[in-house]
């Protein structure tokens, strides 16, 4: 098959990109020694910054963001919780403990509504 004419594409058009939205301030610190959860959060809540407008309010749309994700982690800790008990490890089991405590305390959603950098990102979104 032969090719008559490509079409061009014309170069992308380059935005300012929008700042990631702040975590609140109790679950980033919670959070200090789970990089990888941090980053999960975040790009849930920019997912929720971009998202349409909606019947929901922004701030009420990121409180179940971070509700969602905060619900996997405490699952996640709990099946490594299980496997490092059914595998016998003292050091995987006492960090297995630790995790799940961590995760568990993060579920606290008051502490969430009381952040207002948190809140004022989102309520500045239309």
């Amino acid at each position: 098959m032969v090719i008559k004419r490509l079409r061009r594409v014309p170069p992308a058009v380059t935005r300012p990109r929008r700042p990631l939205p702040p975590l609140p301030a109790q679950l980033r610190e919670q959070l200090q020694n789970y990089p990888d959860h941090v980053e999960r959060l975040q790009l849930a809540l920019h997912g929720v910054a971009l998202a349409p407008p909606s019947r929901l309010s922004r701030i009420e749309m990121a409180l179940w963001a971070l509700e969602d994700r905060v619900g996997r982690f405490l699952a996640e800790a709990q099946q490594e919780l299980d496997a490092a008990r059914c595998s016998g490890d003292a050091e995987r089991f006492a960090r297995a403990q630790e995790a799940e405590r961590v995760m568990f305390g993060l579920r606290l959603r008051q502490q969430w509504v009381k952040d207002e950098v948190f809140v004022g990102f989102f309520k500045e979104l239309k």
